[in-house]
């Protein structure tokens, strides 16, 4: 008697369980698909983070013309330990023409600036943050790209990137519209970048 009652459990549970196994891909396949390159993503929460825990040494906003187009950057900066150091790599990037506000933080090592690319070259600022006293390591831009519709979209746009000499690394989401790219500053700059991805048929947003 116990037998025969254990026989339909056993068989309860052998059906439950593929079903349990195709839920469960129901719920996270799709959504492994749809989700977008977290580079985007990773880089905005990173920064967030970076931002509450670093006091910004430095900080200034300058007034910019109307009308011109500035580029958020990031430079990887190692030899930043202290507030001094901060405000030195501050004080050299706003100095230049062109940038419109500056800042870095020495427990991230990233110094983050807003510049119009049209007038101030990458290397310029790199070699600003040099004569501060601290190396560059790279740079990281993030720019929204009208146009991006689909995965097809992101893919041409990121392989014209990674054809760049120069870029290490690139994330091209069509659901957030932004391309992510890092590079080294001193071999391709960030109008090269903009250029590029203007060539592929879709255009940077101003």
């Amino acid at each position: 008697m116990k037998n025969l009652l254990k026989l339909p459990l056993t068989l309860g549970v052998a059906l439950a369980l593929p079903a349990l196994i195709l839920a469960g891909d129901k719920d996270t396949c799709p959504a492994a698909k749809d989700t977008c390159p977290a580079g985007a993503a990773k880089t905005d929460a990173c920064c967030a983070e970076k931002t509450a825990t670093c006091p910004v040494s430095g900080a200034t906003t300058k007034v910019a013309p109307a009308g011109e187009r500035y580029i958020q950057a990031q430079f990887k900066v190692s030899g930043m330990t202290c507030a001094a150091c901060e405000t030195s790599v501050t004080k050299a990037l706003n100095a230049l023409e062109g940038v419109k506000e500056a800042s870095a933080c020495a427990e991230s090592k990233v110094a983050k600036v807003a510049y119009n690319p049209e007038k101030v070259k990458d290397r310029q600022l790199a070699a600003a943050i040099r004569k501060a006293g601290f190396k560059v390591e790279a740079e990281t831009i993030a720019v929204k790209v009208d146009g991006l519709a689909c995965e097809a979209c992101s893919d041409k746009v990121g392989k014209k990137l990674a054809a760049l000499k120069g870029v290490t690394g690139q994330e091209v989401c069509h659901k957030s519209k932004q391309a992510v790219v890092t590079f080294d500053p001193e071999k391709v700059s960030t109008r090269d970048i903009l250029a590029a991805i203007d060539s592929t048929g879709f255009k940077v947003a101003e």
